[in-house]
């Protein structure tokens, strides 16, 4: 692997990159590496870990959202 070197990093882009690394558990470096792989179209795929994560979500959002009473859901659906 390359290394890049940023310069010249306005400080209010670099709390906010913190923040969003810290708000999602990884590291700086993780965090842009991330970003740069969105940004360019990269998806990384996901990990085992990550595919049951997102497969659970969807079972349990189903059972909030398939629901023929809620009102939301039947508007969604008219539209």
């Amino acid at each position: 692997m390359s290394t890049i070197t940023l310069k010249d990093v306005p400080q209010e882009l670099r709390v906010a990159l913190k923040q969003r690394a810290a708000r999602n558990r990884r590291s700086l470096n993780q965090e842009l590496l991330y970003c740069l792989e969105q940004f360019v179209g990269i998806i990384p795929s996901p990990t085992q870990e990550n595919r049951a994560w997102i497969e659970f979500s969807k079972k349990s959002l189903m059972k909030v959202w398939d629901n023929s009473e809620d009102d939301v859901y039947n508007e969604l659906l008219s539209q």
